[in-house]
């Protein structure tokens, strides 16, 4: 701590002393009936100012003790140092102050650390999901049997993965990538139903469609396609073949409701609640399905969430899951970034 630093910290002590000092002096000097001899006077301002530069000095050097201790413990290893009692009441409220903002910077970095172990995770397991599809092509090349289906099944799930860490990279930073519009749902959901009719096809499975032909929804057209496409996605892949899938609409006076139904293996009570957790593959993810990322559903509600919209789900395992999508009529869409 420079001796300059600590006069300018304490400049208006020193100069409310010597304010008060001349002050007395110049009161008793004035004194008409002379009851304090001159040099009484000078000896007075003298002892002042002897007092009050011993005082300067010790208490200088306590706090300059006081900083260097603060400063040595800062730049040791150990970032967490145990900082020295409070000297004086402003300075146990900057404690306070400081080690308020401690914790809440511990709490940001924890969160902050899952969630990049989390992208981590992420990454890695869909590196190893994608892999397939592209050795899988790599294999049907080498073999020289020309099978346009084979090609086109394994084209389709490269795409599937790169939409979705696309739309999982973009999904916070939402706010800069969303438009609001008046949108007609049911040609959503059958465009989404056209992209994956060979599945439809392949497995033999029935479409119930039952959703009105009007019926529309302020929301985003792209991100929406993405969360009902992930949906019905999902819904074909633990429907067994020739199974069914329904999706249809309802409409009362506080939200607009898709409902996307299925008859396949449902999912167990105990994975309900988590369903909607990130990399969350439950029983089904883990036996039924041993490529499920478990990212589908996530991102699914995640969107929805921003959106203003949301999503539940009710199933019974080995009879099938029914999913809704609902969408209130008063929303603030543009409270999106808040999400």
């Amino acid at each position: 701590m420079m001796f300059i630093r600590y006069l300018k910290d304490n400049f208006r002590f020193i100069l409310l002393y010597v304010f008060l000092g001349a002050f007395v002096a110049s009161f008793t000097y004035l004194d008409e009936k002379n009851r304090m001899l001159s040099s009484n006077i000078k000896y007075m301002i003298f002892v002042m100012v002897v007092l009050l530069m011993i005082f300067i000095c010790i208490d200088y050097n306590i706090k300059k003790k006081y900083i260097k201790k603060l400063i040595l413990d800062f730049k040791a290893d150990d970032k967490t140092p145990i900082v020295p009692k409070p000297m004086e009441y402003k300075d146990e409220v900057y404690g306070e102050v400081i080690e308020s903002l401690y914790e809440t910077y511990n709490e940001k970095l924890k969160v902050l650390e899952k969630e990049f172990e989390d992208n981590n995770e992420f990454v890695a397991t869909w590196i190893h999901e994608i892999k397939t599809p592209i050795a899988t092509s790599k294999l049907l090349l080498e073999s020289g049997e020309f099978n346009l289906q084979s090609y086109e099944e394994e084209i389709e799930k490269i795409e599937d993965y790169i939409e979705k860490i696309l739309y999982y990279s973009r999904s916070d930073n939402f706010s800069k990538d969303y438009v609001i519009s008046e949108v007609n749902i049911n040609k959503v959901i059958n465009e989404s139903i056209k992209g994956n009719s060979k599945i439809f096809i392949k497995k033999h499975i029935k479409l119930n469609l039952d959703v009105k032909k009007d019926l529309c929804v302020d929301t985003d057209k792209k991100w929406l396609l993405f969360i009902i496409n992930q949906i019905i996605v999902n819904a074909l892949k633990y429907t067994n073949e020739r199974g069914s899938i329904t999706i249809k609409s309802l409409e009362s006076d506080d939200e607009k409701t898709i409902i996307i139904e299925d008859n396949g293996v449902g999912i167990k009570e105990e994975d309900l609640n988590r369903i909607f957790d990130k990399s969350f593959t439950g029983y089904n993810g883990r036996h039924e399905n041993s490529k499920s990322t478990g990212m589908g559903l996530y991102l699914a509600h995640k969107l929805a969430k921003k959106l203003g919209h949301n999503i539940t789900i009710e199933s019974e395992y080995n009879k099938g899951t029914r999913l809704y999508i609902h969408f209130p009529k008063w929303c603030d869409y543009y409270d999106v970034t808040k999400m």
